[in-house]
């Protein structure tokens, strides 16, 4: 059984995020934290069925729900300004929300946008240690170089998926990052930034299916 606890952080007065904390009424061990993309939120499909996955392997879920499409300060602002910021405000809701629990494993499952902060914290480790942390990276920005860096670089065991038809795909990144023995990956062909395929709905449906199983081999494989 689970609990569902709902709440935001103001970090300031142009930045609110709402969160949402699953966790077992029993402690569990594990937790999984999400970064969703800009427009891609907890609630799609990827996300929902993450979701499941990880309350079926006894992990807590810890949902970010930033929303910078509505948020006009933000919008203002240069591109290296606004990872910092979606930075920040991911630091700041897991500091305080989770400050004082302690989990044996970590979990980051991010996407898109959310990949940006991901890679941010894998270089700067304030909320997340070397050992028993572990990262999925759905669609993740490699043409931007922080994000490339920190996958191609990373010791942190990583699982990836990306389409081949999304625009950030790179057939020279992937090979490079490849070449990471912490890294695996997953690409699926003609699938765009959102694991679809245009016009094929079950092809689509079938996508989401890989990606967890997928992700529930990752887990089961480093939960404790």
């Amino acid at each position: 059984m689970y609990e569902f606890n709902e709440g935001k952080i103001a970090r300031n007065e142009d930045s609110t995020i709402n969160y949402t904390w699953i966790c077992g009424k029993e402690k569990n061990n594990s937790i999984c934290i999400m970064l969703p993309g800009l427009g891609y939120t907890n609630q799609r499909p990827l996300f929902h069925y993450a979701t499941s996955v990880c309350m079926n392997e006894n992990v807590d879920v810890f949902h970010i729900n930033y929303n910078y499409l509505e948020n006009e300060a933000f919008k203002k602002m240069q591109h290296d300004e606004q990872d910092q910021w979606i930075y920040e405000d991911v630091k700041s809701v897991v500091g305080t929300v989770l400050k004082d629990i302690k989990y044996e494993t970590y979990f980051i499952l991010s996407k898109s946008i959310g990949t940006i902060p991901m890679a941010y914290e894998w270089n700067e480790k304030n909320f997340i240690s070397g050992q028993n942390t572990y990262g999925i990276w759905l669609t993740p920005l490699i043409k931007d170089e922080f994000v490339y860096n920190a996958l191609s670089k990373t010791v942190i065991p990583s699982l990836y998926v990306i389409g081949t038809d999304d625009p950030h795909y790179s057939e020279e990144l992937i090979a490079s990052i490849n070449e990471n023995s912490a890294v695996t990956g997953l690409v699926i062909p003609n699938a765009d930034h959102g694991l679809e395929v245009k016009g094929d709905t079950r092809t689509s449906i079938n996508i989401v299916k890989d990606v967890m199983i997928s992700i529930e081999k990752f887990i089961r494989e480093y939960k404790r």
